[in-house]
């Protein structure tokens, strides 16, 4: 797709993840990425921060609470902190 036919703005976040019909409680990073619109990375910089508890399951993945992250995601600002010089 040329640059000039993408649709401007953010990209839509996907539902939440589910098992059948009901919502899933733990999500993976990659999930929970996707869940709020935001780069895995950032999910892993929360956890290790501290802001998120995880699990692992029996194949090793790392796992969050969908609800923790659709909480905390409005409370962190984007972007650089206003009022800091970037060194050049």
């Amino acid at each position: 797709m040329h640059p000039a036919e993408r649709p401007r703005g953010r990209t839509p976040v996907p539902d939440a993840p589910r098992e059948g019909n009901t919502v899933k409680e733990w999500v993976t990073v990659k999930e929970a990425a996707a869940l709020i619109g935001r780069h895995h990375s950032r999910i892993y910089r929360w956890i290790d921060d501290g802001r998120l508890a995880t699990r692992t399951d029996a194949n090793g993945i790392t796992c969050v609470l969908a609800k923790a992250v659709v909480r905390i995601e409005p409370t962190v600002k984007r972007g650089r902190p206003r009022g800091s010089v970037s060194k050049r």
